[in-house]
């Protein structure tokens, strides 16, 4: 759905008032820099929820937008950026005097310089619009400049379009002639061959009902602004004025036509706002976001870094959350230019292709990208998770009909590397089948990686635990639950009365073993989960087929480890080690079957102390490139960690995460990791995700509270727990001083600490 636009010709020469002097809490993380940026890709955030902005100074003076949209995928599925706009200010008003502020409550970016300069930069949460306020108490002329490089068609072979014939070809953009006060430009997604070679190398007839989504997809913007006009299709000047409102409207849909998106574009940005009245709207919207979940913690010499670090993640999460497709990995829509920021990567390219390049593509790969997701359930974003949700359901279909075509079973399997069609990608399944048996997927990584399908119906069963959405759980979980178990039964022959997964992967690191601890694990907790769900929400025959065959799973692999019993990647191990991922700790995360307050937590913490990828004795020493590589980005080892109670471990973890300096990136929200792009939301996600759960964990009907919180931190906290509870609460030197539960009714359920003390009455609030 498509919010509207609108815009207002009124030029207001008194800024619209600061709100954030209203004592916000999470202001105390605002960035401010008094130095203009050496690139534009030291960029301070803006974004309402899919219209988004990278915004900086420039050295020269000139104000420097990138402009950015979540759902901005191209033919060839790849996610662009729209376009980079650049404000001259003349006279130059930052030659001498130069601030500029991120304030946090606002979403608001605020420039100050000579002679009483002052800009305010705002993307209107309710409306896909920018506004580029400037006030002065002298005159001032704008000269905008429109950069775009997609000038020419190009022919993307990336990895997910690979074998592809002739690759698929990405059209260039349209600057929008003949305009006399206005900026126009767009992309329209010109071809569905993408889409026609996805189906196809899925070896069955094209599903009725699945949409190409990117299909007739046109995104772009429209400049205007007070008293311009246009000098070239490109370029805007103002007249001599002391104010200046400049207003950058976006637009994402599918249409029939380039000119019905450009016609719908214009009516929007000629109807008329109360612009204060939708400032007042859009900072009310904020700090209402801000007051609804938050972390702030003391007692330590990194607190502040560390409560901001969390807090920058929160804001990832809002200003990319609500497009129709999730959030990317490695970016966001937030990536920028990487011939600017020089950063690691695998591929040795030193030069990249162009400004839309993304470091390992734009595959939505299960897990790397579901990261993010996890980091919402606890801060109650429960909204921006459905565009992850949505991305398996839109081609479970699809992958159904392309498990029982190939296979010739019933039960759907859903593989690691995702389109957002929601199916596998040709270019990693294959799209020249010679030589392939039907079914087996071209990439040796992903050969028989099928862990995603258990994940994300665990991921549902989460979520409706946390909401009690019974709509939910019979339309989405249930279903889709059902189909992925059911395909662990049937695929493989079963040995001893068991289920037995023989020569299989466990994750990417290691490419052949039997019973791999994220199937077994996957498999117990995703079946107890179905089989605990209210008895009218399914059926007896499912509840007697759900029980049998979880009675049939195998046993959780374990093994000795200098006469230490800890939990194992495998039941068998065949093969080195070709990653450093911790399978045998999925039993803990995401799968939960152990941890702080459940069975064998002593046998959970050796197992993270003697992990795999800190030992020698399973599959041999990591691969070469790993050294150096163990923590941040991916690596989930601090949830894990957290989980079991290891809180020296966590805590380590998370401050280095949440507060480590990145030279590449000025903004220090913007984290990155050892792997992949900047901003890596996995890295902050990560930390972030730990953090919540190293004050509150969730375990059958109970809420653990300080599982895994140092004795000498304190913190102010408000999170989500399960069945639709919010729990507030003070922290004083690692004891709870205050505590609100609401309903008041899940109180009976709190307990606190390893030990599941119960809380002491005198810290409860109505």
């Amino acid at each position: 759905m498509k919010l509207k636009l609108s815009t207002i010709y009124i030029c207001f020469c008194l800024i619209s008032v600061k709100l954030y002097s209203q004592n916000i809490a999470v202001d105390a993380y605002n960035v401010s820099w008094t130095e203009k940026s050496e690139i534009a890709s030291d960029a301070m955030p803006l974004g309402n929820g899919t219209t988004g902005a990278l915004v900086s100074v420039l050295e020269n003076g000139h104000l420097w937008i990138s402009v950015r949209h979540i759902d901005a995928w191209s033919e060839a599925h790849r996610l662009l950026k729209l376009g980079d706009v650049e404000v001259e200010v003349s006279p130059n008003p930052f030659k001498n005097t130069f601030k500029q502020e991120l304030v946090l409550s606002e979403s608001a970016i605020y420039l100050e310089g000579d002679n009483g300069f002052k800009s305010k930069i705002w993307i209107d949460k309710h409306n896909n619009i920018m506004h580029v306020e400037n006030n002065s108490e002298s005159k001032f002329k704008l000269n905008i400049t429109l950069h775009n490089w997609r000038k020419e068609a190009k022919v993307i072979n990336e990895t997910n379009l690979k074998g592809i014939p002739e690759g698929v070809t990405e059209s260039p953009d349209v600057i929008v002639s003949g305009n006399k006060n206005a900026i126009s430009w767009y992309h329209r997604n010109s071809t569905t061959k993408a889409f026609d070679w996805t189906i196809k190398a899925l070896e069955i007839p094209k599903p009725k009902d699945l949409d190409n989504v990117l299909e007739n997809r046109t995104f772009g913007a429209k400049i205007v602004g007070d008293k311009m006009i246009n000098t070239s299709d490109t370029t805007l000047v103002s007249k001599s004025r002391k104010c200046n409102h400049l207003k950058i409207y976006t637009l994402n849909e599918r249409t029939v036509s380039a000119e019905k998106w450009l016609t719908n574009l214009n009516a929007e940005a000629s109807e008329k706002i109360n612009i204060k009245s939708n400032w007042k709207n859009h900072v009310t919207w904020w700090q209402n976001f801000w007051a609804s979940s938050y972390i702030h913690l003391t007692g330590f010499k990194e607190a502040k870094q560390t409560s901001a670090g969390y807090a920058y993640t929160m804001y990832l999460n809002a200003m990319a959350g609500e497009g129709e497709f999730p959030i990317i990995w490695n970016g966001s829509m937030f990536a920028p230019d990487l011939n600017e920021v020089l950063q690691r990567n695998h591929t040795g390219i030193k030069h990249f292709k162009d400004k839309d390049h993304r470091s390992w593509g734009n595959l939505m790969l299960h897990q790397n990208v579901r990261l993010p997701f996890y980091s919402m359930n606890a801060a109650g974003q429960f909204k921006y998770a459905n565009t992850f949700i949505d991305l398996y359901m839109r081609g479970f279909n699809a992958m159904k009909e392309h498990s029982n075509t190939v296979f010739g079973h019933e039960g759907t399997v859903i593989r690691e590397s995702t389109t957002l069609w929601g199916v596998v990608a040709p270019g990693v399944y294959g799209v020249n089948r010679e030589g392939l048996e039907p079914g087996q997927q071209q990439s040796i990584w992903h050969r028989t990686h099928w862990n995603a399908g258990l994940e994300v119906a665990w991921y549902l069963s989460e979520r409706y635990d946390y909401t009690l959405d019974e709509t939910f759980a019979k339309e989405k979980f249930i279903p889709f639950a059902s189909e992925i178990v059911k395909f662990f039964d049937k695929h493989w022959p079963h040995k001893d009365g068991k289920l037995y997964f023989p020569d299989v992967h466990v994750l990417e690191s290691f490419r052949k073993a039997d019973n791999p601890m994220p199937f077994v694990a996957g498999l117990r907790s995703v079946l107890g989960r179905l089989l605990k769900l209210p008895s009218h929400l399914t059926t007896e025959e499912d509840r007697t087929y759900w029980k049998a065959l979880l009675a049939r799973v195998p046993e959780i692999p374990t093994r000795d480890r200098n006469g230490i019993k800890i939990l194992a990647n495998a039941e068998v191990i065949k093969s080195n080690k070709a990653n450093v991922e911790v399978a045998e700790l999925y039993s803990v995360f995401p799968y939960h079957l152990y941890g702080v307050g459940l069975p064998d937590l002593k046998m959970a913490q050796d197992t993270y102390k003697n992990r795999t990828t800190l030992v020698d004795d399973v599959g041999g020493k990591n691969p070469k490139w790993a050294p150096g590589y163990l923590r941040g980005g991916w690596h989930p080892e601090a949830i894990m960690a957290a989980m079991v109670g290891l809180t020296d471990s966590v805590q380590k973890e998370v401050v280095w995460a949440l507060h480590r300096p990145v030279p590449e990136q000025r903004y220090p929200g913007f984290f990155m990791s050892t792997h992949d792009g900047t901003p890596d939301v996995q890295h902050s996600s990560v930390a972030a995700t730990a953090l919540q759960r190293m004050i509150l964990q969730n375990v059958n009907d109970k809420i653990i509270l300080l599982p895994a919180f140092p004795s000498n931190w304190s913190a102010e906290f408000k999170l989500y727990a399960k069945q639709n509870t919010i729990v507030e609460g003070k922290i004083v030197n690692g004891e709870i001083k205050r505590l609100k539960v609401t309903p008041s009714t899940r109180k009976e359920n709190v307990v606190i600490g390893q030990k599941l003390q119960a809380p002491k009455p005198e810290i409860w609030e109505d």
